[in-house]
Parts: structure tokens; sequence; C-alpha cells
């Protein structure tokens, strides 16, 4: 069994967000040097992992700190979804035949050219005001929560990361599919999909906190809530980059017709994709409760013949 299974919750706590601390330094080192797609890519996505862990353990961290740091983060994160908009742009420009010589594709490419450096140039200027060392003591895990209900949190401190798990994660897992099954029909629109997607990805990051708690079939669920939010961020991709082609500058050039009608038809395309795959993998009978059972029997059973986890009859006792 893993040791992290089985570590107190507030040492389980520092370690997932020490860990996403670490990736964020890591990527905003990336991020003074270089400004390709990928770059910009990781970094984002490092600062809503870390986000995530910290919604996630709400209560653990000093409140006022947070704060202070998720208002920093704003300085790096809205020039880098600018950036990042061209760069979805251009992919999806590529993907409909637009050649890398069209009109369009061109002002695309000079925009994201002069947004990138002056991106990189915020990386620079936020890293020498915001030192690693500096955030890293601000953002301790916070002694106070030394007992249940001392703090507003789902999370009991006297338990450990699996017992946590063992009675937290189902309970979550019900809300997605429930949503899901409201959410996912024909005659949804597609404003109310996108926020399916936000809640699915904050999901999929809450189970890959607890990755160290369960067996390789936690990475399964993983993967399938993964592949569901690719349908979704498509659908959401095309609808950004159809905001962006209105701009003054972009609707006029050549080639922004066609990439408009391509974007059409690839929501729809990628609409019909997302039903077929949640009616093949979500909405099948039971299958939300065997995604619950396991949740809850495997906690802390990463490699447990049978029976169920100390874990689960841990959570029993939380749960009564």
């Amino acid at each position: 069994m893993s040791s992290e299974a089985m570590s107190p919750m507030k040492e389980y706590v520092a370690r997932q967000s020490e860990a996403r601390l670490d990736r964020f330094a890591y990527e905003l080192g990336r991020g003074c040097k270089s400004t390709d797609a990928d770059t910009v890519h990781d970094l984002r996505v490092s600062i809503r992992r870390y986000e995530s862990c910290v919604d996630a353990f709400n209560g653990f961290f000093p409140p006022r700190s947070v704060r202070k740091f998720d208002k920093r983060l704003r300085e790096i994160l809205k020039p880098a979804g600018i950036v990042r908009d061209r760069d979805i742009a251009l992919q999806l420009a590529s993907d409909a035949g637009l050649t890398p010589d069209t009109p369009l594709v061109r002002v695309l490419s000079k925009q994201r050219q002069e947004l990138a450096k002056r991106f990189q140039e915020d990386v620079k200027r936020w890293s020498k005001r915001n030192p690693s060392d500096k955030w890293r003591r601000r953002l301790v895990v916070s002694s106070h929560m030394d007992r249940r209900g001392s703090a507003k949190s789902t999370w009991d401190p006297t338990r450990t990361s699996s017992e946590n798990a063992a009675v937290v994660l189902p309970s979550l897992t019900q809300k997605f599919f429930n949503r899901g099954l409201k959410l996912i029909q024909v005659k949804t629109p597609d404003k109310k999909l996108h926020d399916f997607r936000l809640r699915a990805k904050r999901f999929r990051y809450t189970l890959e906190l607890f990755k160290p708690c369960y067996g390789p079939t936690l990475d399964k669920h993983i993967t399938a809530v993964r592949r569901l939010q690719d349908h979704l961020g498509t659908m959401n991709d095309c609808a950004a980059t159809l905001a962006l082609l209105r701009r003054p500058g972009l609707r006029e050039q050549q080639g922004a017709r066609r990439l408009r009608d391509a974007l059409k038809r690839r929501i729809t395309s990628e609409r019909a994709d997302l039903f077929a795959y949640w009616e093949s993998h979500f909405a099948g009978e039971g299958v939300g409760q065997r995604w619950m059972g396991y949740l809850e029997r495997y906690a802390g059973r990463v490699a447990m013949p049978q029976g169920r986890s100390t874990a689960a009859l841990a959570a029993d006792r939380m749960s009564a």
C-alpha cells in the first residue's frame, strides 16, 4: 500500500500543493525562455491545476494569502489566454485547410508573435516580483484545521487521505453524473455545455489529486473524463475562434468566411461525438454507481487482494 494513501490529511494536502507549486515554478521558468504553443499551454495548465488543488482542499490554506496569490496569477493567465486563443485559431485554420500564406492566417500569426513577445516580458517581470520562496512561505497548509468542523471544509483533517477520499469522492462523482445526465441532451445550448466542461475539468483535477490512493482503475476513470472534456473543449475552442473572427481586422480577411463555415460544421460534429461518447461511457445502467462503489471501497487499497479497505471501513464511521 502506498504510504501516501494513508497519510494524515494535512500532510497529504501539503504534498499535493507543493507538487503543483513545483510544476508551476518549472513552467514559469520555461515561459521566461520560450513562448511556443506548448510552453504557453503548459504554463496555463500548471496554474489551473494549482488553483484546482487550493479550491478542492478548501479550508487548509490561509485565505488571505490564497486571494493575493490568485490575484497575481491573473497577471499571467490573462495574457497567456490571449496568446493561446491565437494558437487555437491557427490550429483550427490549419485543420480547415487554410495555408500559411492565407491572409487571415498571416494576420493571426503576426498578432500571435506580437502578443507572445509581450507575454514573455510579463512573465519575466512577474518572476522577478514574485520569487518562488516568497509565495511558497505564504501558501503553507494552515495549522488551524486540527479537528473536524474547525473550518468550513469538505474534508476531515483528523482522518487520512484515503479515509477522506472514500467519503468525498463518491459524492462528487454522483453530482458529476447527475449533472451530465441532465445536460448531455440534444436540446442543451452550447453555453450550458461549456459550463459542464468546466465542471468536468474540476472533477478530473480532483480525482487526479487522489491518484496515490487508488490503483489503475482510477486512471481509466480519469481518462474517460478527459476524453469527454476533449469533445467539450473542441466545441469551446471553435466557439471562441468564431468570436475572435468577428473582430475588426480579422472578419474581413480572406479565409475568414471559409474558417467560420468549417468551425460551425466542426461544432455540429463534436456535439454528435460528445453525445455518443457520453452514452457509451457514462449513461449506461449502473455506471455511476460502479464508479462510486470503486471510489468508496478501494480508497487506500492500492494493492490489496480482497475485502474492503481500511479507509472504506473508516469512511463508514465518518459517515455514521
